[in-house]
């Protein structure tokens, strides 16, 4: 799951820039249509029908819309404001029926027309609905871009709500380009300012997002804990869309808890609520979800009616969601044993993850990103400037200020440009180190995955190749490849959605790995009781990729010899690895039948997956000790 079902919650986030009024909906809405049927002036219909179309927007999008055509046939003339006004409904409307290539030409309209009049406020918030409708289609350069300057124009003159809002959204555009850490910095931000605000509906948005996050980084107390404080706040405004989103958060984090059953169940309430609402960009999300869960039940044909679903909406057309269809249509062909079509899906979503996520774009982002952080410290250290040159206006003009104290000031002043000029210098090179960092970290992050990538690619098509042969050691062989194959890209996958690209956690590794082996022998837990013991244990990449070489093998042999039909006990693997003051220890044992003794002593008979263990245990320079005791152990010692 992991990143990209984080990019759901943006879609919150987006619903919470909807105008909503505080009075019930019956009270407010009838009174406004009472005001509109009455026998009174133009001027007042004329705006309790703005009103009631602001306030329809999200509640009744048709509704709000053919108010809209109506203020514009019969009440609004040649005022430029009033069209202004008027065309956010009808962007509104085309948004929340997820047509969103409509909804976008009307907010550019709005922010071009709001430039030409010099409406910094209005100018950032269209900005802010294009950046958000941009980053659902996948145009990230163009998001960032409005995003930036809806945050710059609030940072300046906009109210505490505004801030925050933005603030919330830009978080969810470093989720989608992979910052993780920095989007949650930006979600916990807004958290604050949200809660000094008393904001229920903004608090409701962030800490639906905080519980994508925190599912996505595998922190499951955490996530649950925001999903629910979600639902809390949903009480004050308790709308069936706000009630979409909750079942389909709670059913990912459900996903990833492995109570498969229980995520069904909240993916289908949330599947039956949007069928009945007009989104059909939200209403695709929950097809997508509903398509991985039932993978994970094994119900491939209904995941696959699913997933081609996304494909027949043409309002909205977001290249993240047809990205995300794809790679899981890849997934139930494959699983089903329809390879060519596993494979011509699997093409597809290589295309679209390259479209999305370019070089050129990812170095517009970070060279953007840069920009507008130099720019607010910029900002910070003018004003500090223009104080400076207020206070000493004031000094100048004190009648009390002796010659001596205006020599000191002299002085002062001198050693104060000197330390501003030695300042500027430093924070210039400083400014060149962190860009270059962030450069590095992106570029890094591109090529784990790109690795990851090609490396899943080659164990795709290894294991369609192995479907076409009929010789059983040359199946056999296939077989190892792809795991040796595997066991690597299990490892960059590891570094590309983690915080640090140079060390590996060896028990989130080993759990992945061991997982992997199982499912290409078409076993699972049920069958052979695992036992991983490497919590807090992490090594550097050069290293990890012999071990997890090593640790592929064992595994495999253990599969493979350890464990014949007869045999009465359940089949047990364990893997423990520890670290010493100066040296690794890593233990892999079974409680098969054991290794041949004149193996052990005599190296006969020794295969191509022994001289490995052996040819990368050298390298690490390790020693190897084997036993058989009730099965066989095979311990490790690693000089750090």
């Amino acid at each position: 799951m992991k990143i990209n079902h984080i990019f759901l919650g943006i879609c919150l986030a987006f619903s919470y820039l909807a105008y909503c009024q505080d009075a019930p909906v019956d009270s407010y809405q009838n009174s406004l249509q009472k005001v509109i049927d009455s026998d009174i002036s133009k001027s007042v219909k004329k705006e309790s029908l703005f009103l009631l179309g602001e306030y329809l927007v999200q509640r009744d999008p048709d509704k709000a819309e053919l108010i809209a055509k109506d203020l514009e046939a019969n009440y609004i003339e040649n005022d430029s404001n009033e069209i202004r006004r008027n065309n956010y409904i009808f962007a509104a409307s085309h948004r929340w029926h997820g047509d969103y290539k409509t909804a976008l030409d009307f907010y550019r309209d709005i922010n071009s027309f709001s430039k030409k009049r010099n409406d910094s406020i209005d100018i950032a918030k269209s900005a802010h609905f294009i950046g958000t409708i941009s980053m659902f289609l996948g145009n990230n350069v163009e998001s960032q871009n409005m995003l930036l300057e809806a945050a710059s124009i609030y940072d300046k003159i906009g109210s505490a709500k505004q801030k925050a809002r933005i603030n919330n959204t830009l978080a969810g555009f470093y989720l989608n380009v992979d910052q993780l850490e920095k989007g949650k910095q930006q979600y916990l931000k807004a958290l604050k300012q949200f809660e000094v605000l008393q904001d229920s509906s903004g608090l409701a948005s962030v800490n639906a997002n905080l519980g994508m996050l925190y599912t996505d980084l595998g922190e499951y107390d955490k996530a649950e804990y925001h999903l629910m404080k979600q639902k809390e706040y949903n009480v004050v405004f308790p709308t069936l869309r706000e009630m979409g989103f909750h079942h389909d958060f709670l059913g990912l984090l459900r996903q990833e808890q492995n109570r498969l059953d229980e995520a069904y169940e909240e993916h289908l309430r949330a599947l039956k609520i949007r069928e009945n609402l007009s989104s059909t960009y939200n209403l695709c999300e929950s097809k997508i979800h509903m398509g991985e869960i039932l993978i994970k039940l094994k119900r491939y044909d209904e995941a696959i009616d699913q997933l081609n679903d996304v494909f027949s909406f043409e309002e909205h057309e977001s290249l993240n969601q047809e990205q995300r269809a794809y790679d899981l249509l890849a997934e139930a062909y494959e699983k089903k044993g329809d390879y060519k079509s596993a494979l011509n899906n699997f093409k597809a979503y290589k295309t679209m993850t390259d479209s999305i996520y370019t070089k050129e774009s990812i170095e517009i982002i970070a060279e953007k990103d840069a920009r507008y952080n130099q720019q607010k410290k910029d900002a910070k250290i003018a004003l500090l400037n223009k104080e400076k040159e207020i206070s000493q206006t004031k000094l100048s003009r004190s009648r009390s200020i002796m010659i001596i104290s205006l020599i000191g000031l002299g002085l002062l002043a001198i050693a104060a440009l000197a330390l501003l000029k030695m300042n500027r210098k430093i924070k210039s090179k400083n400014e060149t180190i962190s860009k270059a960092l962030k450069d590095r970290e992106l570029l890094l992050h591109e090529t784990h995955h790109r690795v990851k990538n090609n490396l899943q690619m080659i164990s795709s098509l290894l294991n369609l190749q192995s479907k076409y042969v009929k010789d059983d050691n040359v199946l056999e062989v296939l077989q190892n490849g792809r795991n040796r194959v595997q066991s690597m890209a299990i490892l960059h996958k590891n570094l590309y959605v983690g915080e640090d690209l140079n060390m590996v956690n060896i028990q989130h590794y080993f759990e992945g790995l061991v997982d992997s082996i199982l499912n290409s022998y078409n076993k699972t837990e049920n069958d052979i009781d695992l036992r991983i013991d490497a919590e807090k244990v992490t090594m550097d990449v050069e290293s990890v990729i012999p071990l997890g070489l090593i640790v592929n093998e064992l595994v495999t042999n253990s599969l493979k010899h350890a464990f014949p039909k007869d045999i009465k006990t359940k089949p047990e693997i364990t893997l423990k690895m520890s670290e010493r003051e100066d040296f690794y220890t890593l233990k892999v044992a079974d409680n098969g039948v054991g290794i041949q003794n004149d193996i052990i002593e005599n190296g006969n008979k020794e295969s191509f997956g022994q001289r490995l263990i052996k040819s990368l245990s050298k390298k690490l320079k390790a020693s190897i000790s084997i036993t058989n005791d009730n099965g066989t152990s095979v311990s490790f010692e690693l000089p750090k």
